[in-house]
């Protein structure tokens, strides 16, 4: 198995999965966050056989049936600064155990949710009452083995 990406100027990225049985599958993360799903033809990779346009929403449950059973949260972004820093982002599914329930508790020592992204809106640091929604973004900042720890008490039932 392999990936790669490509940047396609002017309409987003283009990651593509190599199986192991040789077939291609492609996912077009377009610019307006719209996602296609390319398959191509076995003999020659470089040929689309087909494509499907697929809305945002669509794409996540796609995901989530695709990627596992049972709730499933997904780890939308990881970046690492300078002196070990983790920035961890984790979009709250429909089906998430956290979706009408509280964040507080799930900071541990080295790292804490720092915001919540709703809507388009930055909600910085929510206070104990905060209550999650689907569709929310839970931004984590610390070490990066203590932000994960905070991604999975946030994930966790």
């Amino acid at each position: 198995m392999d990936t790669t990406s490509a940047p396609l100027p002017g309409i987003g990225t283009l990651h593509v999965l190599a199986a192991r049985d040789g077939h291609h599958v492609g996912v077009v993360r377009h610019n307006d966050d719209r996602r296609e799903l390319v398959v191509y033809d076995p003999a020659d990779p470089d040929t689309r056989l087909t494509g499907v346009l697929l809305s945002a929403e669509e794409a996540r449950t796609l995901a989530d049936l695709v990627g596992a059973a049972g709730p499933v949260t997904h780890c939308a972004r990881l970046d690492r600064h300078a002196g070990g820093v983790a920035v961890l982002q984790v979009l709250i599914g429909p089906d998430s155990p956290r979706v009408g329930a509280p964040l507080a508790g799930t900071g541990v020592d080295g790292a804490v949710v720092i915001a919540v992204v709703r809507d388009e809106h930055v909600m910085p640091a929510p206070g104990p009452t905060f209550r999650c929604r689907a569709g929310d973004v839970v931004v984590v900042i610390g070490r990066p083995d203590a932000a994960f720890e905070v991604i999975e008490a946030v994930t966790a039932a």
